[in-house]
């Protein structure tokens, strides 16, 4: 007798935890400050970065990742550009924006990847980004070495 009712609230409580648990992640809204006139801007999302998941593997080289398995080098890929900085990366004579934005630093990865993979590599690795600013330009570098797994 006494075992019926611990069973149900055994039951009740275990489907309890699994739905308060399956809640979906929801997008908030959280803040940064403007630099040009002190003001704060707002932005909707979850406020932080979900990895990314590509079609071969990445070791950036700022890490001590190496690729575990045997390779072979198939080639070195970089990607550079430079432009004359823009009206919202200065004011007064002052610097405000440096570099990159993220999407931009994404899209310039999945290029990457896309070089990485016509020249049949199966990884991509020791990636590295580098920025630099002069006082009339703005430019990037973005490289790394494509691989191919072998057996051996």
């Amino acid at each position: 007798m006494i075992q019926k009712p611990f069973k149900v609230l055994f039951i009740c409580s275990l489907s309890f935890l699994f739905f308060s648990c399956g809640k979906n992640l929801k997008p908030n809204t959280y803040y940064s400050k403007n630099p040009k006139d002190g003001s704060l801007e707002t932005h909707t999302g979850l406020g932080f970065e979900l990895p990314l998941k590509y079609d071969i593997d990445i070791f950036f080289a700022n890490g001590q990742e190496k690729p575990k398995s045997s390779f072979e080098v198939i080639e070195k890929i970089e990607l550079s550009d430079e432009e004359p900085l823009q009206s919202k990366q200065q004011q007064n004579g002052k610097m405000l924006y440096i570099g990159n934005s993220q999407l931009k630093k994404k899209q310039l990865l999945d290029k990457l990847v896309e070089k990485a993979i016509d020249l049949g590599g199966t990884a991509l690795m020791d990636i590295k980004y580098q920025v630099y600013t002069t006082q009339t330009s703005t430019g990037y570098s973005f490289s790394g070495t494509a691989i191919r797994y072998v057996l051996k």
